[in-house]
């Protein structure tokens, strides 16, 4: 499901089966629409805030309204924490110019305190039972620095030796600590902003004097070991999954940053399948899911593959599309011309998507997968085939309709799917409009599930199992005989594949069986 049907995946191929309208045959359509949604949870949207500029906001929302129709979603829009809905997972994005306000107190500093107003206020939205996502909580690491370099310090991150300093008399006490060259950065600044380097002690004492003398008086310094190195990457993620990344390079060794503003230039031809796994480490051991980081490799050309030096992460970071291929001018001119808008917002449609599928991830993650078959298991349908003797009127959907459930499936069911997502999964290509009768039976009879799935034939269930889920089947066929045959073979297959299955008895009731799923 996380492919596209054109792909399939690497074990099984991707189909869809569907019925046309009153059985009509494919030749005698005109035209043919096929819209699949996934076994997804119910979502959201908290509407932006009346900040003084909603520039991120106002492109996120229209981003996120033309992701929600492609995963099936009607999101519930809201704008106080106390109309979210429990079991909702919401999306959100606010940026930091003063996208987010409050009435500051008397010697508060807007840029100190917004990280930790944004966690605290979003985190609100959550306490009915709600979920937000990205989480709230990871924004207290949002454009600061010193909360950073305390995380990095308690997860054990590879990172540059670093110092938080909150005076100049704190930083020269240090001064037999260091090794330079040294970074000089503002801990609640972003884009590289008053970033500055020293070479050795002089020009340390310079920057630091200089510093705290421009600085507000809550401000603190961060100084950090200069790895001296040309390349460093820039890495988003969600849910610790690399989708975007490329290359930032300085201007010369002797550049404090790879910024375009301080002559640094990118380069999209970057490895993100390679540096997958420390990313995936990273975003565990931190707890920022989602997020973009800077990493960097004391190395000419450094290989991804091996262990980094983390700079900095951050729960939310701006996307900087590539440019044209074979493009050799700078990303400033890029920026200029008529691409670079497309490209913004294609790159920004393709995190709203991916931060779509990452819910529908977590959500099908959340409980193990109980595939169910339905003939004499929930139905009992084998009155049916015998009455009939196996002829195709055994099939029709007025004789299937007629079927009366298993005794106490549709409690038992009920039960289960407190700790499963029930989906049914059933062999019926030779029963007339397959899933259209099937679910309307499964619907008039009370059944509670989280899916239906038809195949053709028993075997065709395999590409929809894995060694983590668990399917429920009767594992018989010959249905037309008093005493039907059991499917040896289907179940040596499923062995032999890994594949748990759990045989419900023929003729039996789910209490047989209750304890083995409980």
């Amino acid at each position: 499901w996380r492919l596209p049907a054109s792909e399939g995946s690497p074990t099984s191929k991707a189909k869809l089966r569907f019925s046309t309208p009153g059985n009509v045959p494919l030749d005698q359509l005109s035209g043919l629409a096929a819209v699949v949604f996934p076994m997804a949870p119910p979502m959201g949207w908290v509407e932006y805030l009346d900040g003084s500029t909603k520039r991120h906001q106002e492109v996120f929302r229209e981003l996120y309204f033309k992701t929600f129709p492609t995963v099936g979603a009607e999101p519930h829009i809201i704008t106080r924490p106390e109309d979210a809905r429990k079991g909702t997972t919401y999306f959100w994005r606010i940026g930091g110019d003063h996208e987010f306000d409050w009435t500051l107190q008397e010697g508060e500093l807007y840029e100190r305190q917004l990280p930790y107003k944004i966690a605290e206020y979003f985190g609100r939205f959550e306490l009915g039972g709600a979920t937000l996502f990205p989480p709230p909580s990871s924004y207290k690491y949002y454009q600061n620095k010193v909360a950073l370099a305390e995380l990095f310090k308690q997860a054990k991150v590879p990172t540059p030796q670093t110092w938080v300093f909150r005076n100049v008399d704190e930083a020269l006490q240090a001064k037999d600590d260091f090794k330079y060259p040294l970074i000089i950065k503002d801990p609640y600044g972003f884009s590289s902003r008053k970033i500055q380097q020293a070479k050795d002690f002089g020009e340390f004492e310079s920057a630091i004097r200089g510093f705290f003398a421009d600085a507000n008086a809550q401000v603190e310094a961060i100084v950090q070991q200069k790895v001296v190195a040309l390349k460093e990457a820039r890495v988003s993620y969600i849910d610790g999954r690399p989708y975007h990344g490329y290359w930032r390079i300085r201007k010369s060794l002797d550049s404090a940053s790879a910024a375009s503003s301080m002559g640094g230039y990118q380069s999209f031809d970057f490895p993100l399948r390679k540096v997958a796994p420390a990313v995936a480490k990273l975003a565990k051991d931190t707890g920022v899911s989602v997020g973009g980081v800077d990493l960097i490799w004391e190395a000419e050309d450094p290989d991804v593959a091996k262990e980094a030096f983390a700079l900095e992460v951050s729960p939310t970071s701006d996307l900087n599309p590539p440019t044209p291929p074979g493009w050799e001018k700078t990303y400033k001119e890029f920026k200029a011309t008529s691409d670079y808008r497309p490209a913004f917002l294609n790159i920004r449609r393709l995190w709203t998507d991916l931060m779509a599928i990452a819910v529908i991830d977590r959500y099908r993650r959340a409980r193990r997968h109980l595939f169910v078959d339905i003939d004499n298991v929930v139905s009992l349908s084998a009155d049916r085939v015998r009455r009939h003797g196996g002829a195709k009127r055994a099939y029709l959907a007025e004789e299937v309709m007629k079927d009366a459930p298993v005794p106490d499936a549709v409690d038992a069911l009920r039960q289960l799917r407190r700790r499963y997502f029930i989906r049914f999964l059933t062999a019926r290509g030779s029963y007339q409009d397959a899933f259209n009768v099937t679910k309307t039976w499964l619907d008039r009879r009370g059944f509670e599930y989280d899916e239906l799935i038809v195949v053709k034939v028993a075997q065709d269930k395999v590409a929809h199992l894995t060694s983590e889920s668990l399917l429920v089947d009767d594992f018989t066929h010959g249905h037309e005989k008093t005493h039907p045959d059991e499917n040896t073979k289907f179940m040596d297959q499923l062995r032999a594949a890994g594949l748990p299955f759990v045989k419900f008895p023929f003729g039996g009731l789910w209490a047989d069986i209750m304890s083995k799923l409980t």
